[in-house]
C-alpha cells in the first residue's frame, strides 16, 4: 500500500545555559493519505507556540487555528493554546497511526487496543504487507514521522526504513525527458534549459494545483495527485 505523508513542524535550536545549541524539530500536525483514498490527520498538543518563528505562526498555526476552532470556542481558546485542547499527544498519534495503517487487521481484533498496537510494533501484521511512504521534499517529514516511534530502528516491523521523495522523482523524470527530447542538462538549447522545462510542466493541465497549502492533510492529498501525475502523465 502506498501512503502519502506531510507534516507541519517547528524547527529551531534549544539554547541551554551551558553547552552547545541543539537542533530540534517539533511536530505541529501530520496528514497521511492512502492510495485507496483513506485519510489520517492529527494535531499535536505537545508543540510550543512560542518556539515557532513568525512565518510558521502566520502561515501554519494561525490558519490551523481558524480551520479548527469555531464559534464561541474562540473565546475559550486562542491561537497560542488551542492545540492543548484539540490536539493529541505524540504517543497517541503514534498509536493512531498504527491503527490506521493496520485498520483492516484491527477490524477483526478481539483483544485490547493496547495489545494490538504493541503486537503491530513488534511483529507487524503479515509478511505480505508492503508499505511505501512518499512525501514532497521528504527529509524533514520522514525525521518527524520516525520520531513519533522513537528512533528509526523503533519503527514498527514491516514499515519501510526510508521515504520516497516526490520532488526527486519529479526532477529525475523531467530531466530524463529533457535529455530524450534533445536537451543538454543546464545548457540552453532550442528546447530551453532544464529549469525552463521543469517550469513548463507545471503549466500542464494535469499538473495538480495546490489548495490550502501548509495544511498537512491537504498537502498529503496533493502529494498523492503529484505521484499520479509522475507515473501516469510523465511516464507516457
Amino acid at each position: 500500500m502506498k501512503y502519502y505523508l506531510d507534516t507541519e513542524f517547528i524547527e529551531g535550536f534549544h539554547k541551554p545555559l551551558f553547552g552547545k545549541k541543539r537542533h530540534f524539530i517539533d511536530l505541529i500536525s501530520i496528514g497521511i493519505v492512502g492510495e485507496d483514498g483513506s485519510q489520517f490527520y492529527a494535531i499535536s498538543r505537545e508543540y510550543d507556540y512560542n518556539k515557532a518563528d513568525k512565518w510558521v505562526k502566520d502561515n501554519v498555526i494561525l490558519p490551523l487555528y481558524l480551520e479548527t476552532v469555531h464559534g464561541d470556542n474562540r473565546n475559550r481558546f486562542d491561537v497560542h493554546n488551542f492545540h492543548k485542547h484539540y490536539g493529541r499527544s505524540n504517543k497517541e498519534i503514534m498509536c493512531d497511526i498504527i491503527l490506521y495503517i493496520y485498520r483492516d487487521q484491527y477490524k477483526h481484533w478481539m483483544d485490547s487496543t493496547s495489545e494490538f498496537i504493541e503486537r503491530g510494533i513488534k511483529y507487524g501484521w503479515g509478511e505480505d504487507l508492503s508499505h511505501e511512504l512518499y512525501a514532497y521534499y521528504a527529509d524533514y517529514d520522514w525525521v518527524v514521522f520516525c520520531s513519533l516511534f522513537g528512533r528509526m530502528i523503533d519503527l514498527p516491523k514491516g514499515f519501510p526504513m526510508y521515504c520516497r521523495d516526490l520532488k526527486q522523482m519529479l526532477d529525475e523524470k523531467i530531466e530524463s525527458l529533457h535529455i530524450k527530447l534533445g536537451g543538454l542538462g543546464d545548457k540552453v538549447t532550442a528546447l530551453g534549459s532544464l529549469d525552463e522545462h521543469k517550469e513548463r510542466w507545471k503549466t500542464h493541465p494535469d499538473y495538480p494545483k495546490q489548495a490550502n497549502e501548509h495544511n498537512a492533510l491537504d498537502d498529503a492529498k496533493w502529494n498523492k495527485k503529484l505521484h499520479e501525475f509522475i507515473t501516469q502523465v510523465l511516464a507516457k
